[in-house]
This record gives structure tokens, sequence and C-alpha cells, in this order.
């Protein structure tokens, strides 16, 4: 499974990707939804905040998602107009922001950074692994009698 969106580098689209996400993963076993949900609203949030593209007509924050059998990968690229690297901080109890890459962080298995050389465009990228386990008889297709939502490598 696969999804390539783009939306406006404002807040509105935080929670436009956060719907994204949740309908996109629907029913898929082996991943924790909600912990999907927040490291891509942080993701996007960041983007927005910290790439300077909301301060131009036409920025754009691109989310691409492939959802494989063993793992989930999710990367969020800005314009590249800030000038700021993404670091977990460490804030204070009083601060109002400043954890976003710190909860990432523990709830993905893997994340980091790339900046394009000819674009400056700078991608965030987050991995986690999906969790297996058997499927005893009769879970097999959910509550409303439909399949289980499967994930298939598609890169």
């Amino acid at each position: 499974m696969l999804i390539d969106v783009a939306w406006p580098a404002e807040s509105a689209s935080v929670g436009r990707a956060r719907h994204c996400v949740r309908g996109w993963l629907g029913d898929v076993q082996g991943l924790n939804v909600d912990d999907v949900e927040l490291m891509v609203s942080e993701l996007v949030t960041n983007a927005c905040q910290h790439s300077g593209a909301a301060d131009s007509s036409g920025g754009q924050v691109r989310l691409v998602a492939v959802c494989g059998s063993n793992r989930l990968w999710l990367d969020v690229t800005d314009e590249g107009r800030g000038a700021t690297v993404p670091v977990p901080r460490c804030p204070s109890g009083d601060d109002d922001c400043g954890r976003g890459l710190m909860i990432m962080a523990g709830l993905a298995d893997a994340w980091g950074h790339e900046v394009d050389p000819d674009t400056g465009a700078r991608t965030v990228w987050v991995e986690v692994a999906r969790r297996t386990r058997p499927v005893p008889d009769g879970e097999a297709h959910g509550e409303e009698g439909r399949a289980a939502a499967r994930c298939d490598v598609v890169r």
C-alpha cells in the first residue's frame, strides 16, 4: 500500500494528514494507528512551522507512506526554506512546545532526515515495525465480516 499526497503548508493540513492516514491504514493489523497518526501530526506540524513553506504563496508539505508486510515507512517533505535541523529537544515542564520530535522518536523504531542538495527540500522519515501476532480462529474477518486489510510491499 502506498500514499503520496501534498497539502498547503498551513495548520489545517495537520488534521487532513491525520484523517488521511487513519483512513488509509483502516484496520491494518500490527500497527497502533493512534501512534502513527500522532507521528504524522508531529511531522506535518514541524514541516509547516519550521520549513518556511507557510510563508510562501503555494508552499506545500508532502506525505509519502508505504505500508509493507514488516514495516511502515512515512516521510514528510517540506520546501526547505527553514534553517532548522530536526533535533529532539528536552523542554522544561513549563514549555508549551518542543516535545514533538521527542514523542515521535519514542514511538518510532527509527527516524532521520535528509536534505536535497539541489532544492534544499528537507525530508523527515519514520520507520515503524509491524508487530505481528497469530490471528485466532474467527477473528480473521473483523466485526462486519469483511476481510482484514492487508499491506503489501510496494517498492
